[in-house]
């Protein structure tokens, strides 16, 4: 079963002290981006990225409308980021280890296309790595790779940008929130959210 994401932007029009209101810029429009998930908010971490916020609970000044977002009570992981972490990104950072999932491409004669990456993969990839291979990339050293024909596995470090370089939405949703920040202020955005598996 995958984990999706929900939640919400809240501003504070009127600096410390006055409520959250929620905004319309919403996480609706986000798919589900393991990597993305993990850099901000640890879940689902297979790339091993360092957490901007995790694990932090909501908020206990968010605005009513956003409660009224929960739906399940199969949420879990519920968090805030505030706009001045999210400014505060090195997106040139490397994760401190390579990627759990190996990276699958397809080789082609305009060099090597990103089919994908995953922690299990299929009878290809055991033929050459062997039956009681791994399938784990944290159990071999950056650069590891296997080939069969026209594809090969590698074993990657992903660096902070390839998150939005993989997700337009997310980059967007970024965009506006910078937008909100100039207008209310740094300390005065945040993105609540939580997760639903």
């Amino acid at each position: 079963m995958g984990t999706d994401i929900a939640g919400g932007v809240e501003i504070r029009p009127n600096g410390p002290g006055s409520p959250w209101l929620l905004t319309d810029a919403g996480v609706d429009d986000l798919p589900r981006h393991y990597d993305a998930f993990g850099l901000l908010f640890g879940v689902r971490n297979y790339a091993g990225f360092e957490p901007v916020s995790p694990g932090r609970g909501l908020p206990p000044d968010a605005s009513t409308e956003l409660l009224a977002l929960q739906l399940s009570d199969y949420e879990h992981d519920h968090t805030w980021v505030a706009w001045t972490e999210l400014a505060r990104i090195d997106w040139t950072a490397q994760a401190p280890r390579v990627d759990d999932r190996i990276h699958e491409y397809e080789l082609t004669s305009d060099g090597p296309i990103l089919v994908g990456k995953a922690g299990h993969h299929g009878r290809a990839w055991r033929a050459v790595a062997g039956e009681d291979a791994d399938p784990r990339g944290s159990s071999y050293p950056e650069g590891t790779q296997w080939r069969a024909f026209d594809r090969m596995w590698r074993v990657e470090r992903l660096c902070q940008g390839d998150v939005l370089r993989g997700d337009p939405p997310l980059r967007a949703l970024l965009d506006t929130m910078r937008d909100l920040a100039e207008r209310h202020g740094d300390d005065n955005v945040r993105l609540v959210v939580w997760f639903d598996s």
